[in-house]
């Protein structure tokens, strides 16, 4: 079982739930990194956050009905945009709608609000070249965000991801999952799974899968 996807905690997502969408989502997005929020809280700002009338469908994938929406001050042309819409449609492709959100000024902000089974999530991508850089994008997504989305793109082998999973974990036992996405497949890890004798194996197969 993954929080990604099932933590009853996280809250329920309605598509009915109506607000009055606002022109800007700012303050909604610092309320949820810097605000003293209760799950529940959060839950609540983040489905506000998403119904702003500004967000715009960038990409549908039509065999799983998900789609990703970009804020629309978000240009083609901004770092980490291709990264970003590359993520997006992997989680696309596994059940999840993304809503991609804008860079804040002078805070550091996570890149994506997720939608799965009627849960509601705020993640932070980051895409992995190489084993280089592995550890130090781990270490920078806990500053953002306490779900993290790995997207394995360049050589990094699964012995390797697992040991840097489980250093980074020892270190951040809040994170709340790591999902790793290996040639678009989700792998999910939840702190308690380091604890097991067995895990760099068992992540090894799932790796291998």
């Amino acid at each position: 079982m993954n929080e990604f996807n099932q933590n009853p905690g996280i809250g329920e997502y309605n598509c009915r739930y109506q607000i009055s969408a606002t022109s800007g989502i700012t303050t909604k997005l610092i309320k949820v990194i810097k605000g003293n929020l209760n799950t529940g809280e959060k839950v609540k700002e983040l489905k506000e956050i998403i119904q702003n009338k500004r967000f715009n469908i960038v990409s549908k994938n039509i065999e799983k009905g998900t789609l990703t929406k970009v804020y629309e001050k978000i240009r083609k042309t901004d770092d980490e945009y291709d990264e970003n819409l590359n993520g997006a449609k992997a989680l696309n492709m596994n059940g999840y709608d993304v809503y991609i959100l804008p860079k804040l000024q002078d805070v550091k902000s996570f890149d994506y609000i997720l939608v799965k089974d009627n849960k509601v999530y705020a993640a932070e991508l980051k895409t992995i070249y190489g084993e280089n850089s592995l550890n130090n994008r781990l270490n920078a997504a806990n500053e953002q965000c306490d779900r993290v989305i790995l997207n394995m793109v360049g050589n990094a082998s699964s012995r390797y991801t697992a040991n840097e999973i489980k250093k980074f974990y020892e270190n951040n036992s809040h994170i709340k999952e790591i999902l790793v996405l290996k040639g678009g497949k989700p792998i999910y890890v939840r702190y308690g799974q380091i604890k097991d004798k067995n895990f760099i194996d068992d992540f090894m197969k799932r790796w291998a899968r």
